[in-house]
């Protein structure tokens, strides 16, 4: 039912949209990724019209950049964004009238990142397709803070929908709660994926800066070593490269230039890659850099030293 729902939000949006919004599918799982791609085909070999329309949204691009229609799960959307998102939570009542509240990696540790990565896609724009009311979610006794915080976005969304600014901010009042805070505290007490990746390299025996650069410019980690007194490697997390950039093409094209016209070696870190196996990326970061021992000048700057500043101003 979802599934179909999501092929008429989609009917209406090409058939009504004003500024050429993008459109983007985000689901819970691979199972509804793949039956609301199929309710698409369906649709498509029933109505020239969609098919021609859809086909031509599948292969959009804008300024040389993808910006056509994709359906992802929760696993695999990381990086992307459109301007309208629609969300199918996928998930309803059985037989019985009970709703399961085991929600695949959203009730892992840590899945609270992955809606947050979910419902944060959307430029302009986000349409959520569900089968359940937050009542239904019975998830006070969750022993981690994915489906709680599904169970509240469930309750936000339903009453910005309502136009019901009130309870709205009373909902996003409450998740400032204290033992929410805590739990906030507790994470930001951590140790940052930069400092863990910077200790496991000094125990290999090389140097690293973290946060090199400037605003516009920044590296997340540098790989630094003595014997070669240059940085052999540029490391930049997705988290980072999203957040100092307005656009994909900045991002993935004229910043990556700019670094490399300076002679930096970059290599793109995803978070959820050092999640999974963060051995495998340190083995990734040492075997880029020590390709990188013996090639090139060392790479310039991001940053003028105070000498050059003394000199530019002189």
């Amino acid at each position: 039912m979802e599934a179909r729902k999501v092929v008429e939000i989609i009917q209406d949006i090409l058939a009504t949209r004003k500024e050429n919004e993008s459109i983007g599918i985000i689901t819970f799982n691979s199972e509804q990724q793949t039956c609301i791609a199929d309710a698409i085909d369906k649709e498509a070999q029933r109505d020239s019209k969609f098919r021609a329309r859809i086909a031509a949204e599948r292969s959009r691009m804008d300024g040389g950049e993808d910006t056509g229609l994709f359906i992802k799960n929760l696993e695999n959307v990381q990086g992307d964004e459109r301007d309208i998102i629609i969300f199918s939570i996928g998930y309803a009542p059985n037989e019985q009238g009970k709703v399961y509240t085991n929600f695949g990696s959203l009730s892992a540790e840590g899945g609270e990142n992955r809606l947050n990565v979910a419902i944060t896609r959307a430029k302009s724009k986000i349409i959520v397709v569900t089968s359940i009311e937050p009542e239904e979610l019975k998830v006070d006794g969750s022993k981690n803070q994915g489906p709680r915080l599904l169970r509240d976005y469930l309750a936000y969304v339903r009453s910005v929908a309502a136009g019901d600014k009130d309870n709205a901010r009373v909902i996003l009042s409450s998740l400032t709660s204290s033992d929410k805070k805590e739990t906030a505290s507790l994470i930001s007490s951590a140790p940052s994926i930069e400092e863990q990746m910077k200790e496991r390299l000094e125990k290999l025996g090389y140097k690293a800066d973290i946060g090199l650069g400037n605003a516009n410019s920044r590296i997340s980690l540098a790989v630094y070593d003595d014997s070669c007194d240059k940085y052999l490697l540029g490391v930049e997390l997705d988290k980072d490269a999203f957040a100092a950039s307005s656009s994909a093409m900045e991002r993935d094209v004229y910043k990556p230039k700019f670094l490399e016209g300076r002679g930096w070696k970059i290599m793109r870190v995803w978070c959820r890659d050092w999640w999974v196996s963060p051995n495998r990326v340190i083995r990734s970061i040492v075997s880029a850099a020590e390709k990188n021992r013996t090639t090139g000048k060392p790479p310039k700057p991001l940053v003028k030293s105070p000498a050059e500043e003394s000199l530019a101003e002189e």
